[in-house]
């Protein structure tokens, strides 16, 4: 399916062969997730069980793919890792884990299935996040901000949010909540720090550096998903909170906290449209299939998700038609991007054969 280097933040990726296969590919699973969820609290449980057991097939599916990758070709693998712009999409694994452990839990009620996701993601952020910022601190020489730096470091962020959604999601169910709860709350606030610290890169390199139509490419959308899945991490720590009386005041702290995250992610959008608009239909940059566009559905259906629930906790009901707006074009662009990922394997397969 890919072939994907990623050489530079702006180069586009393919799709063909296991050995260059897109490591970032589990961001099909983020995003078909969050379809799935905003579909649910939107009151569609058909639709969102129908995704769910497409999920649960790209879930293994794509596992078995990375495993037989890691086995056929672990050196490759062990490159991308060392990649600045590659290593980051590791990540992918951890997030969509997590969306997938809430849609079960959300979606089905198994909250034993749920918590073994979380603990598997939680295992998986320690390894993944760890192992990428040794290797790219102790890398010599250093590659420079322009060459590595890009809309997918904030990976790094919605991982981390990713463990604090499910574990606030499963808290109550298990015997251990207060534990669960903590590390959630301590996932949420470390995401926020990364938050901080890598967009203020981000915007460097878009105010300081040339950036062309080419290097605008889709994962910058996860410029405003990753504030949004912030947002959701809080308004879902706020319900767990409000369950026991003793964490009140911790109640009251994060949904103050969490408004400011919501108003961020609002603020990205009009600029994030207009960005797209400019490159595709200003610049002339051709729209064709790109795994990449998988990292555009998931903050639009994130931000949707977070606004419903946003609303939910605040009472703020008249955002409610947001959330609605947002899941639908979500839906819509999944459904698009799908159509261009099937296009793009007809295709690939078609070039096999001659």
């Amino acid at each position: 399916m890919s072939k994907a280097g990623l050489a530079h933040p702006g180069q586009p990726v393919n799709t063909t062969s296991l050995e260059n296969f897109f490591p970032g590919y589990f961001a099909l699973i983020m995003a078909t997730g969050i379809v799935s969820i905003g579909m649910f609290l939107w009151s569609h449980p058909r639709m969102a069980g129908i995704f769910l057991g497409l999920n649960i097939f790209f879930y293994l599916l794509l596992w078995i793919i990375l495993i037989l990758r890691i086995i056929k070709f672990p050196v490759v693998v062990w490159n991308d890792l060392h990649h600045p712009a590659r290593g980051v999409t590791f990540l992918t694994l951890v997030a969509g884990n997590n969306v997938l452990g809430s849609q079960v839990a959300l979606i089905t009620g198994r909250m034993d299935i749920a918590l073994a996701l979380w603990i598997a993601g939680f295992v998986l952020w320690i390894l993944l996040l760890y192992t990428f910022f040794l290797v790219n601190i102790m890398k010599e020489p250093k590659p420079s901000l322009k060459q590595s730096i890009n809309g997918a470091w904030l990976l790094i962020v919605v991982s981390t949010e990713s463990v604090a959604v499910l574990g606030a999601i499963i808290a109550n169910s298990s015997a251990l909540h207060w534990l669960i709860a903590f590390i959630s709350l301590c996932t949420y606030m470390i995401g926020g720090m990364f938050y901080f610290v890598l967009i203020g890169l981000i915007l460097y390199r878009w105010l300081f550096f040339s950036m062309k139509a080419e290097t605008l490419t889709p994962p910058y959308w996860i410029n405003m998903g990753a504030v949004a899945i912030i947002t959701l991490a809080g308004s879902r720590l706020v319900m767990y909170a409000r369950a026991h009386e003793t964490l009140g005041e911790w109640a009251g702290f994060v949904q103050a906290f969490t408004m400011f995250f919501w108003a961020f992610a609002s603020w990205w959008l009009p600029l994030l449209f207009i960005m797209f608009f400019y490159r595709h239909f200003i610049a002339g940059v051709q729209l064709k299939y790109d795994p990449q566009y998988w990292s555009m559905v998931f903050p639009l259906g994130m931000y949707g998700v977070c606004t419903y629930t946003y609303a939910a906790i605040t009472g703020f009901s008249f955002l409610k038609p947001i959330s609605a707006l947002f899941v639908i074009l979500a839906l819509g662009t999944w459904v698009i991007v799908m159509i261009g990922l099937f296009i793009d394997l007809f295709s690939a397969k078609k070039i096999q054969e001659k």
